[in-house]
């Protein structure tokens, strides 16, 4: 009987151990998408990383963009496969990776359904690893994006 228990012991042990070790990755989860310049929480996104190229890509899982006061259901301004897609399940974020310092990112890919541009980003996560300030250029216009994201 002491055998059986010993033995669940270093089980249990064997279990919990490597799970502590395990690196945790800030960036993956759901983020709550704020535009900066209007203060107006615009989306739900869901990020995940590819374990074979480190970068990281998102999709809106919920769409609270609208203009004036009609929700915006489809990128009618976006280019592309996209144009006409709905926004709700489309791959907003592509190619973001992390720089040497662990806190910042950069050569992501954001496209805004509100606008149908592809801004470049850079993005740098705070202390606590639950806010990332996100900062993107348009490549096509002279229009520049400031967001904050917010982990949930």
């Amino acid at each position: 009987m002491m055998r059986n228990f010993l033995g669940a012991i270093a089980l249990y042990f064997g279990f919990i151990f490597p799970v502590q070790a395990m690196p945790f990755d800030p960036l993956i989860g759901t983020w709550k998408v704020i535009d900066d310049h209007t203060g107006h929480y615009v989306a739900e996104i869901v990020i995940r990383k590819n374990s074979k190229t480190s970068e990281y890509s998102a999709v809106i899982t919920r769409n609270l963009l609208s203009v004036g006061t009609t929700q915006l259901e489809v990128c009618s301004k976006c280019q592309g496969n996209l144009k006409n897609q709905p926004i709700k399940g489309m791959q907003a974020l592509e190619g973001l990776v992390a720089n040497s310092n662990p806190k910042q990112f950069s050569q992501g890919q954001w496209i805004n359904p509100k606008d149908g541009y592809v801004y470049k980003i850079d993005a740098q996560l705070n202390v606590a690893n639950n806010q990332m300030k996100v900062y993107g250029k348009a490549k096509s216009a002279n229009a520049i994006s400031t967001m904050t994201w917010k982990k949930l």
